[in-house]
């Protein structure tokens, strides 16, 4: 097994995976509403990178939270008149189809805050009994960047100083800090939770990630993803805490997926420029928006079109035809293709451990499809068989389904045509050839 390399977005470099056993942890969604196309982007990117991860020969615990708990919750399920778990749960629901339409494999663990509470006070009352958490006259609990100030915006390459003179003026008085977020936050609307800090209240958004990764992986996890747009302040303030109760860091790497932008326009709620990828994988399925997302490499940004997702699609076309033609030429040479034991090939295992160059695995692919018409040609079957195999591999690697057109009449019409040539029955088989050709 070779060592695959990622790119650190805190060092700004690329480092090895030095181990074999990897524990990976990606920020999922707040489920208030349908997912957009720029939450299943990381979706996307890491699933590829876990499949890949597994078949290179690594082990894998990979986390996903769901966070159940929110004001933006509490606000949809008094517009919807329902319970926030009414809510929640429905959206939850939604984000599992999303993720079986687009074939994402399933993590390790996909811990919810709900049924975290608990661990989440037992937490918070660590941090306050380390001096890294203070509380407020009314019950709040906030964190203390001061704790950590050495540290503090070394993620996301900023300073203290700078981001206090940006931090909003009507920051709460009850904070020593402008920049203190909240660990605990006593609430009289919505779930709430009895704590020593107060009788109503529920849990900070920042906390939640950081006790799942201290609960269920350990003091530092090998990689922690997401989007780029939580960088700073959600991954700042999970990193900080860590800090502030291990005096380590919460991930040895970071790895940070590009935003999304909009016939060149960056995606956002504000612009109503938004497109819900229930709708996105309703219009184009999901080969061809996993394809459009390899096109570019998962740290730059990305641009959506509808050009660009039709020319996804056709080259998705294009490349199961081109497989789907080559397995009937070898079906009628007499040999069978086995899809499940493929190996990837080497200059796609290069690609994919070179920091997911996900534009060099997609180069890999076309040059194996392309190498196939003349190895059928000069009736390499072997060979053939062999390149199939490992775009079966890669396929699965890369989340892609094999949708052809070989559909189970077109098969036994091939079983029938080698049937009647091996008894000789030349007026069947031409027949039948004939079929095959149309």
């Amino acid at each position: 097994m070779k060592k695959a390399y990622i790119y650190d977005s805190l060092s700004g470099n690329k480092k090895p995976l030095t181990k074999t056993d990897v524990q990976l942890y990606v920020c999922g969604p707040t489920v208030y509403n349908h997912v957009h196309i720029g939450n299943i982007r990381p979706l996307i990117t890491f699933d590829a990178f876990y499949r890949f991860l597994l078949k290179d020969g690594y082990k894998v615990q990979y986390l996903h939270n769901l966070t159940d708990i929110d004001d933006k919750i509490i606000n949809r399920a008094e517009e919807e008149n329902k319970s926030e778990h009414e809510v929640s749960e429905f959206y939850i629901k939604a984000y599992k189809q999303i993720m079986k339409s687009l074939g994402i494999k399933q993590m390790t663990m996909m811990p919810k805050v709900s049924t975290n509470i608990k661990s989440i006070i037992q937490y918070v009352d660590r941090l306050i009994k380390k001096g890294a958490g203070y509380v407020t006259p009314n019950g709040d609990v906030y964190f203390s960047i001061d704790k950590v100030k050495n540290i503090y915006g070394t993620l996301s390459k900023q300073k203290i100083d700078q981001l206090l003179n940006d931090v909003r003026k009507e920051a709460k008085g009850d904070k020593k800090n402008k920049l203190d977020f909240a660990l605990w936050k006593q609430t009289d609307k919505g779930l709430s939770w009895k704590s020593p800090w107060n009788d109503k209240g529920r849990p900070g958004w920042h906390t939640e990630c950081a006790l799942f990764i201290n609960k269920y992986m350990g003091d530092t996890i090998t990689i922690h993803g997401g989007g780029i747009d939580l960088k700073f302040p959600h991954h700042e303030n999970e990193n900080a805490q860590n800090y502030a109760l291990i005096g380590k860091p919460i991930a040895e790497l970071w790895m940070h997926s590009g935003h999304i932008n909009v016939n060149n326009v960056k995606m956002s709620k504000s612009l109503n420029n938004f497109i819900l990828a229930k709708d996105l994988i309703a219009k184009y399925g999901s080969n061809a928006i996993r394809w459009f997302m390899y096109q570019t490499k998962y740290e730059n940004p990305v641009n959506f079109s509808d050009e660009l997702l039709n020319a996804s699609a056709n080259e998705i076309e294009k490349i199961t035809n081109h497989i789907g033609n080559a397995i009937v030429q070898l079906k009628l040479g007499g040999i069978s293709i086995a899809t499940t034991n493929g190996k990837m090939s080497a200059e796609f295992i290069k690609a994919m451990e070179n920091d997911l160059d996900f534009p060099l695995a997609v180069s890999e692919i076309w040059r194996q499809v392309k190498s196939l018409p003349d190895l059928i040609k000069n009736k390499k079957y072997k060979e053939t068989k062999e390149v199939i195999n490992n775009l079966f591999a890669e396929f699965d690697v890369l989340g892609l389904s094999f949708n052809s057109k070989l559909d189970a009449k077109t098969l036994s019409l091939i079983t029938k045509w080698k049937k009647a040539l091996s008894t000789k029955d030349y007026k069947t088989a031409d027949s039948i050839r004939n079929k095959l050709i149309k």
